[in-house]
């Protein structure tokens, strides 16, 4: 019986994960992937040249998004699990609960924001994901 494995997060850890665990046995789960961005997983390291110009979002993706279908791997991009219920293996997305048999927490890091004088202010921001990225580009009159 193919086992049902859920994967909370759709970061580099998580696709290199998946992508292993597809090389090794295809048949062995059946693999979902869960990510609160709304694009497939990218290249975090890829983000300054991306801001700087030198590369494009079209460049930075770790999987081409076929990749999934191909393998039989369900990603649901741009949806955040709300509630996890150890209880009775499973989790719940919006309205929708979803069972699981072997569950991953992939979820990565957030950035530290220092308590700093004028950290509140508008033009300050983290710098992590491609949302952090176009929010950067978006800045009026900046000078880089």
């Amino acid at each position: 019986m193919t086992r049902r494995l859920v994967v909370i997060g759709n970061g580099m850890a998580a696709t290199r994960l998946v992508q292993r665990l597809v090389e090794r046995d295809p048949a062995r789960f059946a693999i979902t992937v869960v990510g609160d961005e709304p694009h497939p997983a990218y290249n975090r390291i890829q983000l300054s040249p991306l801001l700087a110009g030198e590369k494009t979002a079209a460049q930075i993706p770790l999987l081409p998004a076929e990749w999934y279908t191909r393998h039989g791997v369900c990603l649901r991009s741009g949806e955040a699990v709300d509630e996890v219920d150890i209880q009775q293996r499973r989790l719940r997305i919006a309205e929708t609960w979803l069972p699981w048999d072997e569950l991953v927490f992939a979820t990565g890091s957030r950035p530290f924001i220092p308590p700093l004088p004028g950290i509140d202010r508008p033009q300050v921001m983290p710098f992590r994901t491609l949302a952090d990225v176009e929010r950067i580009l978006a800045i009026p009159g900046r000078r880089w």
